[in-house]
C-alpha cells in the first residue's frame, strides 16, 4: 500500500523545489504507446503546473504539442523504434545506440548543474542501455523509474515465454543463458543477452546511482536477485485517477469488460474464449495486432476497438466486472486500480503483483486465467453473483480500491521529495 506523507514532508514540500533547479526526464517516446509513457507525459504536465523547469530528451521523431503548451525544453533523437528500423541498424542501436550516447552526452557536458535531476524511463525501445555511460557522471543526481524488469531480465518480465511460467533463474547466470525463454526465438534471447551484458556494463558496478524506482513492493526480489543492492531500491506506487468520481453500479450491469492491447501476451484471447464457452457477455476495449482475429472467432463479443478516456469512462458504467487475464506477471496494471477505485470489481491473472491485495480487500478474484476450467469458473462467479453480493463486492472497491496506488498529486509529492534528497545528498558529498 503507498504510504501517505507525513508532517514533516508535507512541511518540507514547500520548499523542496529550492534545490531542484531542472528534472531532465528520459525516454524513449512523446507520445503514449503504454502506461509507461501516459505517465512520463503526466510527470511533464505535473512538473510544470508546479513551475518546475523541465527537459525532456526523448528518442522519437514524434512532435507532441502539449510540449508547447506546457513550455518544456524537448531534445530529440528523432529515431524510430527498433522494429521499425534496418534489421542490422537495429541490432547494433538496440545494444548501444551512439547517436543517443552522444546526445546525452553533450546536453550534460553543456547544461548541467548541481541542482539538475536525471529521471530515466523508457530506454529498451530506441535509446539503448548505452545512455548509461554519460549519465554515469551524473549518477548521484539520477532516477532510473522501473516500470518493467528490464533492468535486470533480458526480457523484462521474468518470464518463460514458450513454457508460459515464470522465472526464477538468476539473470545471465548458466541457466539463464542456456534457456529458450524469448517469445520470438533463441537468437533473439542471445541478442537480449547481449544487450544486458551491455547494460550492466554500463551501468557499472560501483556507480553511485541515486535510485531505482519500482511500481510495486514485489519487484524488488527481481532487481535483488540480479544483484542490485536493497538500499538502492525505493518503491513509489503509479498514480490512477478513479474512471468515476461516484461507485459504478455494477448489480444492474451484465457485461464483463477487458481494457487493453490485443496482443498474445495481453491475454485477451483467454478471457475471450472462456467467455464463449460459459456464456458470459464480454466487451473489449482495445486494439491490436489480434483484433481482426479474434473479432473473426468469438462474434457474440462487442469489440469497441481503443477509445479515448473520456470514451472509456462512458462504456464502463455498462461493466459488471473487468478481467485482466495477462500472460506475465503484471507489476501493476493502471487499469485494475482505475476500475477497482469506481466500484468495479477485477477478476486477474494470480501471477499480478496486486491479486493477494485484491484477495485481501474482497473486491475482485484471482485465479490460473490461462486454465479455461478456472478463468471460466471466475467469469461465472461474478456474472452470476447476487445483487446484493456483487454489490457489497462493488462498495468494497470503491471505498478501498484507491488504497492499490498514490492519487497524482501523492505520487508528484513522493517524486519531488526524491528529486530533493538526491541533489541535497550530492551537494554534501562534494562538499
Amino acid at each position: 500500500m503507498p504510504d501517505s506523507l507525513h508532517g514533516s514532508d508535507k512541511a518540507r514540500l514547500q520548499t523542496c523545489n529550492g534545490p531542484v533547479s531542472r528534472v531532465v526526464v528520459i525516454n524513449d517516446f512523446s507520445v503514449a504507446r503504454g502506461g509507461a509513457t501516459m505517465l512520463v507525459l503526466l510527470l511533464l504536465k505535473l512538473l510544470r503546473e508546479q513551475n518546475v523547469d523541465v527537459t525532456l530528451i526523448v528518442g522519437d521523431d514524434t512532435h507532441n504539442a502539449d510540449f508547447d503548451t506546457l513550455g518544456i525544453d524537448v531534445v530529440r533523437l528523432g529515431q524510430q523504434p527498433l522494429l521499425k528500423g534496418n534489421p542490422l541498424r537495429t541490432a547494433i542501436n538496440g545494444i548501444n545506440n551512439t547517436s543517443a550516447v552522444n546526445l546525452i552526452s553533450d546536453w550534460i557536458a553543456a547544461n548541467d548543474t548541481t541542482g539538475t535531476v536525471y529521471h530515466v524511463h523508457i530506454w529498451s525501445q530506441i535509446l539503448s542501455p548505452g545512455i548509461f555511460v554519460p549519465l554515469a557522471k551524473v549518477a548521484e543526481r539520477t532516477i532510473i523509474h522501473a516500470h518493467d524488469s528490464f533492468h535486470a531480465c533480458p526480457n523484462g518480465a521474468y518470464m518463460d515465454y514458450p513454457a508460459e511460467k515464470q522465472c526464477t533463474r538468476v539473470p545471465l547466470s548458466g541457466s539463464c543463458l542456456v534457456t529458450q525463454c524469448d517469445r520470438r526465438s533463441y537468437s533473439q534471447k542471445l541478442w537480449r543477452v547481449a544487450r544486458q551484458m551491455r547494460l550492466f556494463s554500463a551501468m557499472g558496478n560501483t556507480v553511485p546511482w541515486g535510485r531505482l524506482v519500482t511500481i510495486h513492493e514485489k519487484m524488488a526480489n527481481g532487481f535483488l536477485r540480479a544483484g542490485y543492492a536493497k538500499d538502492l531500491l525505493q518503491t513509489i506506487r503509479n498514480p490512477v485517477r478513479p474512471f468515476s468520481e461516484t461507485r459504478i453500479p455494477v448489480e444492474h450491469n451484465k457485461s464483463i469488460f477487458y481494457i487493453g492491447r490485443l496482443e498474445q501476451e495481453k491475454g485477451a484471447q483467454d478471457a475471450l474464449e472462456a467467455a464463449e464457452r460459459t456464456g458470459v457477455l464480454m466487451e473489449i476495449i482495445g486494439d491490436g495486432p489480434m483484433r481482426a482475429e479474434l473479432e473473426a472467432r468469438y462474434p457474440k463479443a462487442i469489440f469497441h476497438g481503443w477509445r479515448d478516456r473520456n470514451d472509456i469512462v462512458s462504456l464502463i458504467r455498462q461493466a459488471r466486472g473487468l478481467v485482466i487475464p495477462s500472460r506475465l506477471p503484471e507489476p501493476f496494471g493502471l487499469v485494475i486500480a482505475e476500475a477497482a477505485a469506481s466500484g468495479i470489481p477485477v477478476i486477474l491473472t494470480e501471477m499480478a503483483f496486486l491479486a493477494d491485495e485484491i484477495r485481501q480487500l474482497g473486491i475482485g478474484l484471482s485465479c490460473n486465467t490461462q486454465d479455461m476450467g478456472e478463468l471460466g469458473n471466475a467469469l461465472i462467479s461474478m456474472a452470476e453473483m447476487p445483487s446484493q453480493d456483487i454489490m457489497s463486492m462493488s462498495e468494497r472497491a470503491f471505498a478501498s480500491g484507491s488504497k492499490l496506488a498514490n492519487s497524482e498529486q501523492e505520487w508528484l509529492a513522493q517524486l519531488q521529495l526524491l528529486y530533493a534528497h538526491l541533489v541535497e545528498t550530492a551537494a554534501r558529498k562534494a562538499a
